[in-house]
């Protein structure tokens, strides 16, 4: 029987108002890895039907307390390892009761935790979406020193320069907005000017994992979430102290063509970073700073960047908490826009060659999370991001500015109605104030309410039902109030088996470049459009995840979206001028389907990873394809490990892009743009760890593009050829 709105109230002030009375019992214990004996610290502890949990410590012990007295399930889950799940725990009022437990290692990723897909903590085989998780492992692994690298190892994932494609969701606006919203730590994370991801505001070496929703979640997110998520999680504070120090450098291979050799100088690279986390009491501190330096391969392709992040947290009670982070970044980069000609691919054109941008971000974020009650969590995140970024063109001694202050805030509420229905609703509002050269003075922003209700009317089949109510301007007409439902189905017929199906609605505001940038250079004229509708998109899919037991898992699905309004970049010639402006495409589809295969073999001793996307994007109005969307990607790794010893390798495919911008071509802009390929790529990793001996101590050598394979992702804009890196690492 559906429950009316105003009961659903009146269970959530009941739940707010009443805390378990008496001080019930606690629950304690120690947690270690099957076979080995050896503590796991970091093991989520849940309390099965309420909102309570805690990790374990460096010695993997944990504790719960004020449970109420009574039978009690509990729910041990961390990376790496199979969930436990031990029922009819007794608990008795004013008494400890001791429980440990054993954890089995397992390769299996759908063990794995996640927190995007319903904004709280799901195992990955409970998500009616797909969802895709790169840890810090494998970030350390890869050397990935931005977040751009990072994600081109996920599947379904592909990147246009640093435009992310999620499904062919994107092809390439010119950093002009985007239809993927990054989150870090849960908070929405865009520029408020550009509307853009700004990579270079991450700091990679303090990431705990990525995790990428695939498809529609403007449900959940609103907009900008369109085309999927990607949420950056920073590493929690660990219970004994922590330091690392880590350096890496590494050297360009010469041009494959004598003509590319620009330069008579090899060109390099380096980076050196430094964490340290510690405890004191209920206090978490960690600080973290970083600097990369690079040549580039390409003529004025050089950057120096710099990251400082600061992260605290306070634990007040067994699940509540306050945390506070505050990052800096700056960096200074040369502008390698497109190559002279295909003859000189790695040289800039004569009135680029001393471009630059210079930019300066910090933010500010805080996260508040308290359990009112067993059944009631309360959330309030809330960032204050700061961007000041400018470039100069060559000859031009003044530099054009945009700054931009901008302000998010989410309180969100999830309530347990018993064991089979799980409530979540919240509002969250944003504010942004723009300023400089660029885009002039405005202001932005917008107001959502949101809720999605997730029943279980049987064991094995969950029905998630939600909407978002938002309230966006960027200063447009045709703006106003956009509704975005969404309802998903998760069936388990059978242990390890997961059927899913999902229908949702999405929508994005234009970002301020696609409406009102006026700017222009090399006969190359940006236009505004104020005339620009919001974009308006169906999704639907579906899927089946299989665990194939101590071997690994396989997870199929398909997926449609339909888009109205699409907003693309289009290019006109008029007179002897070149001009871009983006406009509504009127309808718009992208499908496909998408398989991912994991297996384990020798003990776990070697892993395998493959993903296969295919994706057939067509703009409906001109019968045509869509730009820059690649039909078929294609990725595989293996990693392997024999006692202090590992290797790994990397290969990624991904098929020649069927349609660009030919006018850039037509017009002489970009001469011989029209020059691409397939691209074939293979990383392989050579690995030591020391530690085992008692020394602190890692070390790697890494070969990216081992065959030189020579490629674009955007168009005249050659990609790195083969590198060569060696990364040394201490953690003590």
């Amino acid at each position: 029987m559906a429950m009316r709105p105003g009961v659903i109230l009146l269970l959530s002030l009941l739940a707010f108002c009443s805390s378990a009375s008496g001080t019930g019992g606690s629950l304690a214990g120690r947690v270690t890895a099957r076979g080995e004996g050896g503590a796991l610290s970091g093991v989520n502890v849940r309390l099965q039907g309420t909102v309570r949990g805690t990790t374990t410590n460096v010695r993997g012990e944990y504790r719960i307390g004020d449970v109420p007295a009574g039978r009690r399930t509990l729910v041990f889950s961390i990376v790496g390892y199979l969930r436990e799940i031990r029922p009819d725990v007794s608990v008795e009022e004013g008494k400890e009761t001791v429980l440990d437990v054993a954890m089995t290692q397992s390769a299996i990723q759908s063990e794995q935790v996640v927190v995007t897909a319903g904004k709280r903590e799901q195992s990955l085989q409970d998500v009616p979406v797909s969802i895709s998780v790169l840890d810090a492992a494998e970030i350390r692994e890869r050397n990935s020193t931005s977040l751009e690298d990072a994600l081109r190892y996920i599947p379904g994932v592909n990147m246009t320069g640093t435009q992310v494609n999620i499904r062919g969701s994107s092809g390439y606006s010119l950093g002009a907005g985007s239809r993927v919203l990054m989150l870090l730590d849960g908070i929405p994370f865009l520029a408020g000017d550009t509307g853009e991801l700004n990579f270079e505001s991450i700091p990679m070496g303090q990431v705990d994992r990525i995790e990428v929703v695939k498809g529609a979640s403007s449900a959940l997110y609103g907009s900008n979430a369109l085309g999927g998520v990607v949420n950056i999680i920073t590493r929690p504070i660990p219970e004994i102290p922590e330091t690392t120090v880590r350096t890496y450098g590494g050297m360009y291979n010469s041009p494959a063509y004598g003509q590319w050799d620009w330069s008579d100088k090899s060109r390099f690279f380096n980076g050196q970073s430094f964490s340290h986390m510690r405890r004191v009491g209920d206090l978490g501190v960690s600080v973290f700073f970083s600097r990369q330096t690079d040549d580039g391969y390409r003529q004025n392709d050089y950057r120096r960047r710099y990251n400082f992040l600061m992260k605290t947290r306070e634990d007040f009670s067994s699940s509540g908490s306050v945390t506070l982070n505050f990052g800096l970044a700056y960096q200074l980069m040369g502008q390698f826009l497109f190559w002279r000609n295909v003859d000189s691919a790695l040289i800039t054109p004569l009135n680029h060659q001393s471009d630059n941008i210079k930019s300066t971000r910090y933010f500010l974020s805080g996260l508040y999370n308290t359990p009112f009650s067993d059944h009631l969590l309360f959330t309030v995140k809330a960032m204050w991001y700061h961007n000041d970024w400018g470039f100069q063109q060559s000859g031009d001694p003044e530099r054009t500015e945009s700054l931009s202050d901008g302000a998010r805030v989410e309180a969100l509420s999830t309530l347990l109605l018993g064991a089979s229905q799980t409530l979540t609703c919240g509002v969250d509002g944003n504010i942004d104030l723009i300023g400089g050269d660029m885009f002039g003075d405005r202001r932005i922003g917008g107001l959502a309410l949101f809720a999605q209700d997730e029943l279980k009317p049987l064991d094995d089949l969950t029905l998630t039902l939600g909407a978002r109510f938002d309230l966006q301007t960027v200063g447009l007409t045709g703006e106003g109030g956009q509704i975005n439902p969404k309802v998903a189905l998760l069936y388990k017929p059978a242990a390890g088996t997961a059927l899913r199906a999902s229908f949702g609605e999405g929508f994005r505001v234009p970002s301020l470049p696609e409406a009102f940038v006026e700017a222009g250079s090399t006969g190359l004229l940006a236009v505004p459009n104020k005339d620009l509708k919001p974009e308006r998109s169906k999704s639907y899919e579906a899927g089946v995840s299989q665990s194939l037991g101590d071997f690994g898992s396989i997870d199929v699905a398909v997926f449609r979206s339909d888009i109205d309004n699409l907003i693309e970049p289009g290019l006109f010639v008029v007179g002897s001028d070149l001009q871009i402006q983006w406009r509504n495409v009127t309808r718009a589809s992208v499908q496909g389907f998408e398989t991912s295969f994991q297996a384990s073999f020798f003990d776990d001793g070697v892993l395998c990873n493959l993903g296969y996307t295919y994706v057939y994007p067509r703009d409906l109005t001109e019968n045509d394809i869509l730009k820059y969307r690649p039909r078929h990607i294609f990725h595989c790794d293996v990693r392997g490990k024999i006692g202090w010893l590992s290797a790994s390798a990397d290969f990624r495919f991904v098929s020649r892009i069927e349609r660009i911008d030919d006018e850039l071509v037509d017009a002489g802009v970009i001469p011989d743009g029209d020059q691409r390929v397939p691209i074939y790529v293979t990383d392989v990793r050579l690995g030591a760890d020391f530690s085992i001996t008692g020394i602190p101590l890692s070390a790697s050598l890494i070969v990216n593009n081992l065959f030189q394979h020579n490629y674009v992702e955007l168009i005249g804009n050659v990609m790195p050829p083969r590198t060569y890196v060696l990364v040394l690492e201490s953690r003590f």
